[in-house]
């Protein structure tokens, strides 16, 4: 069965090489019925599984009272690309493969609201920096509205101020040190991922290394979303 679309390519040139002239310039050339038709029928059977929507292309143009040439092409067509994406679903997935794929095939509904609203089209249009640069606003903004703080507190400073170990705005935890953490955790993305993008650019070209940070950032957002729930309920902060 592993080997079947290969068989479909090597059925289907048998198919084009049977070709019939009709001998007439009004007329489309034909194949071999029999060879065509059972191919035709190979091809919709074992495509149906692994390319649906390949089987769909195969069947708008299939005839069973037909055998032609010109339409034996194009499902020929239809298949060398359906062996192709089966090829690439069968292929295991690495960091070096995943960096490569277009930014349109990454799934961002996953991410906090706001993200999806002020990342997602400069993510999908390959505006990395700008993304970056987003999603870190949106965790800038997120914390300094759940704070309640002043439009002036900004950056490292402001998540220092809203998660001091001291009397903590925004409270993690109860003991000292984990609360430390969680305040150096929002300093540090913002540090690291804010205010570089903020003073030049970086032409950031991964999409997968955006697509790390976005989820960071989502991670951030929802720890927000716990302590908002356990302090002050916020129905604008999704804590899931």
């Amino acid at each position: 069965m592993a080997e079947y679309p290969q068989n479909l390519l090597l059925e289907g040139i048998e198919v084009l090489k049977s070709r019939i002239p009709s001998g007439h310039p009004f007329l489309y050339d034909q194949v071999d019925t029999m060879k065509y038709q059972k191919w035709a029928l190979n091809c919709i059977s074992f495509l149906k599984l692994d390319a649906p929507d390949h089987v769909e292309q195969i069947k708008a143009i299939y005839m069973p009272d037909l055998s032609l040439y010109h339409q034996t092409e194009k499902i020929f067509g239809i298949v060398q690309s359906a062996v192709e994406f089966i090829k690439s679903k069968r292929q295991p997935l690495t960091r070096e493969s995943i960096e490569k794929k277009s930014p349109d095939t990454f799934a961002l509904d996953f991410l906090h609201p706001i993200l999806v609203e002020k990342c997602t089209d400069h993510f999908h249009s390959g505006k990395y920096d700008d993304c970056i640069l987003n999603a870190a606003k949106v965790v800038e903004v997120v914390v300094r509205e759940t704070a309640g703080l002043s439009n002036t507190d900004l950056g490292v400073n402001l998540m220092r101020k809203a998660f001091k170990t001291d009397a903590p705005i925004l409270k993690y935890s109860n003991t000292p040190a984990e609360q430390e953490a969680v305040m150096h955790l929002f300093s540090g993305f913002i540090g690291v991922f804010k205010n570089p993008h903020s003073h030049r650019f970086l032409e950031i070209e991964n999409p997968l290394t955006v697509f790390e940070i976005l989820s960071f950032a989502n991670r951030l957002l929802n720890l927000v979303g716990n302590i908002c729930k356990k302090e002050s309920p916020n129905p604008g902060i999704n804590a899931d």
